[in-house]
């Protein structure tokens, strides 16, 4: 048994899809030797996997909905109470959905876990100017290129990371140079250019970053930022150990939708005016 779970008392359950405000608020209900149980799936999802322990402080533990959804509704709290042997207390959202064919809710795991001496406390619907928070509503505003409403409802601005990959290296010959980004599982906003802060080696920057279909060169789907920061010091010409492997890409407005040009001098200098765009609204 993991030495770290047989000491956890209070459990939070749930997707955590974004650890997004009403994640937040399940979390702040949570006291000392607490947890997060995030239920897995291999979907694109917000913040895939591990990358949910960025934006939240307690430790979080992971099941893939697959060995779940076969379960009744008391074989899942059997197999919370073994796994968690000190756990006297769940916190879940007023939606949770839990057995065989989400037949139980939360009142329901209310009162199956009392059976075990346990308290469960239900957490209602939480809403920003009153729009309800839910990891559904998020994904359908980046979907839509609005990054804005996305991080009212985030708590922060909604980021994607992934490996860094090589280039066409166009841009630093012809236009400007790029961190390209290969992502798996992170869902992207809607294609086009964004005002955005990229994270390298731990260090947050001011940039320009695009999603879409290169129109006005190959054409193939790339997400790639051009740093705008002064105080960002390029990696080129560093050792191979000193090289950065991944980056991450924090989206805070969306500039314009994806455009072809037909000549590179003309897309140059709508990346000009991109930047300076991006730099009024990141002051």
């Amino acid at each position: 048994m993991n030495a770290l779970k047989s000491k956890i008392t209070s459990l939070a359950l749930g997707g955590f899809d974004g650890i997004h405000l009403g994640h937040q608020a399940l979390v702040a209900r949570l006291g000392d030797k607490s947890a997060l149980l995030a239920i897995e799936h291999d979907r694109i999802c917000l913040t895939p996997g591990v990358s949910r322990e960025r934006f939240c402080a307690a430790p979080i533990f992971f099941v893939p909905l697959d060995e779940l959804r076969e379960m009744s509704p008391n074989a899942f709290i059997a197999r919370l109470v073994s796994e968690f042997p000190a756990l006297k207390r769940l916190v879940v959202g007023y939606d949770f959905r839990f057995g065989k064919d989400r037949a139980a809710g939360a009142a329901e795991l209310k009162t199956l876990f009392a059976n075990f001496g346990g308290e469960c406390e239900i957490v209602e619907e939480v809403k920003v100017a009153d729009v309800p928070v839910h990891a559904a509503r998020i994904r359908l505003f980046l979907l839509d290129g609005n990054v804005r409403a996305a991080a009212k409802l985030l708590g922060r601005n909604h980021m994607i990371e992934g490996e860094i990959v090589r280039g066409q290296g166009l841009g630093a010959k012809r236009l400007y140079p790029t961190i390209n980004l290969a992502v798996t599982r992170f869902l992207a906003p809607l294609d086009g250019v964004y005002a955005s802060q990229t994270e390298v080696l731990g260090a947050l920057y001011k940039s320009v970053s695009f999603v879409g279909q290169r129109l006005s060169a190959d054409g193939a789907f790339a997400i790639e930022s051009h740093i705008i920061d002064e105080s960002f010091k390029d990696f080129a010409g560093k050792s191979e150990a000193e090289q950065p492997r991944s980056a991450a890409i924090f989206f805070a407005e969306r500039l314009r939708e994806n455009k072809r040009f037909d000549d590179l001098s003309n897309l140059k200098a709508q990346i000009t005016n991109d930047i300076a765009a991006a730099k009024l609204l990141l002051e």
